[in-house]
């Protein structure tokens, strides 16, 4: 399966009307496809009040330059 750039308004709709259940199926499957079945990366934010982290992942606001930050 390739990503894909191209998709119509029909395509996006008809992903939407899908039932939820469907969606988390499918979605599982391409999971499947290219990672081991019963893993799942867990990911935590140790410390997103101080900015202690020590990873820049941009997410948290204490990595923003100071005169950005409000």
């Amino acid at each position: 399966m390739e990503v894909r750039h191209d998709w119509s308004i029909e395509e996006v709709q008809a992903l939407f009307d899908k039932p939820f259940m469907d969606l988390v199926f499918e979605a599982q499957l391409v999971h499947r496809q290219h990672h081991e079945p019963n893993k799942v990366q867990v990911s935590t934010l140790l410390s997103i009040k101080t900015g202690a982290c020590p990873e820049d992942c941009k997410y948290c606001p204490a990595e923003c330059p100071l005169p950005y930050r409000r």
